[in-house]
């Protein structure tokens, strides 16, 4: 059973939790997922049976060469009482739907390297011809400007390298046409007057169907 599977099979009802034949418990959540319990027949939300304690790889969007991490997940399932959509009959009330609510831990703590990786990311907002909207807590902290100082000048090319400006011109025309721009390796200005070397990747948010403004994520390399 694969980690899709094997999620699903948690947000579900478990009447016999100590079955442990794979082929049966493959089953259990294919007949789990179409079954409605009766309310006299589900079990209160302090049951064990609806404890969840399993491991599962999720996707990570740290960037496009992180891969899957495994996380533990730990929690229970619990009811939602819903209300009728408008257009239905008021007076039948839907029944409750179950929810997982866990917390999720890494299965490998993260190296110090992994830390100090992850700290050195942060996230700029660029209007479309890229002039500075916005900067996150840790980009004042990698850059030292405060988000003013980095506003007021109005073009964001300014803190580029000369060398470095046409070609990360040619990805800022890229990005224009196909939404993203990939991974670009280029030089920032910081506040002391250093230049900074950053891995980059742009994306244009869009806004009733048009373009609005450019995300770009950033790492000191």
């Amino acid at each position: 059973m694969d980690d899709r599977e094997m999620f699903t099979c948690h947000l579900h009802l478990a009447l016999n939790p100590t079955q442990t034949d794979s082929h049966t418990e493959n089953m259990q959540c294919s007949s789990r997922a179409a079954t409605s319990f009766l309310p006299q027949n589900i079990p209160p939300e302090n049951s064990s049976f609806l404890e969840r304690s399993f491991c599962c790889r999720l996707r990570c969007l740290l960037d496009n060469s992180s891969g899957f991490l495994a996380l533990n997940f730990h929690g229970h399932l619990k009811y939602l009482h819903l209300q009728g959509n408008a257009g239905t009959n008021r007076n039948v009330t839907p029944p409750p739907q179950l929810a997982l609510f866990a917390i999720a831990t890494p299965v490998q703590p993260p190296s110090v390297m992994e830390i100090r990786t992850k700290t050195l990311i942060f996230q700029t907002k660029h209007r479309m011809d890229f002039a500075p909207l916005g900067i996150d807590t840790r980009g004042k902290l990698v850059l030292g400007y405060s988000e003013t100082e980095l506003i007021t000048p109005g073009s964001g090319y300014q803190f580029i390298h000369a060398a470095d400006m046409m070609y990360c011109a040619d990805n800022h025309l890229r990005m224009i046409k196909t939404g993203e721009s990939g991974f670009t390796i280029f030089r920032l200005l910081t506040k002391r007057r250093h230049w900074l070397w950053v891995q980059a990747n742009a994306r244009v948010v869009f806004k009733a169907g048009r373009p609005d403004f450019i995300i770009v994520r950033q790492k000191s390399l």
